[in-house]
């Protein structure tokens, strides 16, 4: 089971690499072209924005053309986006190409979620969260990589070598996508779409909780991966590579986490896992930011907290996918995944908001601790 899902992790893995290497990517690109802070966050804008566009598509297409097929169609378009933004095209052509790259993400990754979920009911939770895991061990790789390679070449390098990567495991993924079997080819005559999925009253109700839900653990997640560095450096005292490190070690606990949870929620139901994650991220994140932990005691709370903090997304995801059929499985995780980067979108401006008129110990609270609360709240009434 494992070996069928080498290619699509390590599709996965590069775009986790290329998604969390913007940020060091972007000062080089603001650099080059001349461009201000607001200006320069277009990079990244461009991309989420295209990717919570394309995921709704990519559910509904998976379920159509069939899992391994979208993946490869995603990752090929991801590829294309991440070679072209390496061109000196101008910033206006690295927009493109990235809302490009991003568009190939939203169907590469929607469609992967979908086909991890459905290669077995009985270990969906393992193996959604043990793909959700992979996204952390790229984050980890991604922005050391790059560093290196702007700091010995220039930021066009980082795009070339992704891209290439993304483009020869695509290029694998179409050679074994070769007979899929898909509803079309079989000739079962169905309807996917999401009004069907919300057709039946009971399930529509359930849907739209785990989709409130993932908005609001998306949000509290995202506002803490942007702000937190900020919190430790400037109220909590630590340097720059003590932050660094913190972080480090926070990804690499929820790539732990991620599985953990996922196979805690196979042995012990949904509702279970969710309820004892989302109550130690909501503790250990009000803890974090309460002003009570001393410096040295903030990176060993970074690894506590990312122990189940990168959870929620495989948990939700597989909630949602118990509801519905196998035929359904593709356009549901689109839209649990679409909801969750749209919340993930406004996460920096609001919390940043809430930061300048509370501070950032206040707001982190109020961004972090309170939406993973909602969180529990919501999805526990229908995970089961």
């Amino acid at each position: 089971m494992f070996v069928k899902m080498v290619l699509p992790l390590m599709g996965y893995v590069i775009f986790a690499m290329f998604r969390l290497s913007i940020g060091v990517t972007i000062p080089e690109v603001m650099r080059e072209y001349h461009v201000k802070e607001a200006v320069g966050g277009l990079v990244l804008s461009s991309l989420l924005g295209a990717m919570a566009l394309m995921t709704l598509l990519g559910g509904h297409l998976s379920d159509r053309v069939g899992k391994k097929t979208a993946m490869a169609m995603g990752l090929t378009l991801m590829a294309c986006g991440m070679l072209w933004g390496g061109f000196p095209t101008g910033y206006a052509g690295l927009l493109s190409s990235m809302f490009i790259t991003g568009a190939g993400s939203g169907i590469f990754t929607a469609a992967l979620f979908a086909y991890a979920g459905d290669m077995t009911t009985k270990s969906r939770g393992t193996l959604v969260g043990l793909t959700n895991s992979f996204y952390a061990l790229g984050g980890l790789m991604g922005p050391w990589l790059s560093s290196i390679l702007i700091a010995s070449f220039n930021w066009h390098v980082p795009f070339y070598l992704m891209g290439a990567m993304a483009l020869a495991t695509s290029t694998s993924l179409w050679l074994n996508s070769r007979g899929e079997r898909h509803l079309e080819t079989v000739g079962e005559e169905v309807k996917i779409g999401y009004a069907e999925l919300f057709r039946n009253v009971r399930r529509g109700r359930s849907l739209l909780l785990i989709c409130g839900g993932m908005g609001a653990a998306n949000f509290a997640f995202v506002a803490f991966t942007a702000w937190a560095p900020s919190y430790l450096m400037k109220t909590g005292g630590l340097t720059l590579p003590e932050t660094g490190l913190s972080f480090g070690l926070y990804s690499l606990a929820g790539a732990v986490g991620a599985t953990f949870f996922g196979a805690f929620s196979d042995r012990f139901t949904r509702r279970k896992s969710v309820m004892v994650s989302g109550i130690l991220t909501s503790t250990l994140s009000l803890l974090y930011f309460s002003g009570l932990v001393s410096s040295k005691n903030l990176i060993g709370l970074s690894i506590a907290l990312g122990f189940p903090a990168f959870a929620y997304w495989n948990l939700t995801i597989s909630s949602a996918q118990d509801q519905v059929d196998e035929k359904f499985t593709g356009s549901v995780t689109g839209l649990i995944q679409g909801v969750g980067l749209i919340t993930g979108m406004v996460a920096p401006a609001l919390s940043g908001l809430l930061i300048t008129n509370y501070g950032l110990s206040s707001a982190l609270i109020l961004s972090t601790t309170l939406p993973t609360i909602l969180y529990v709240t919501v999805t526990s009434k229908v995970a089961g």
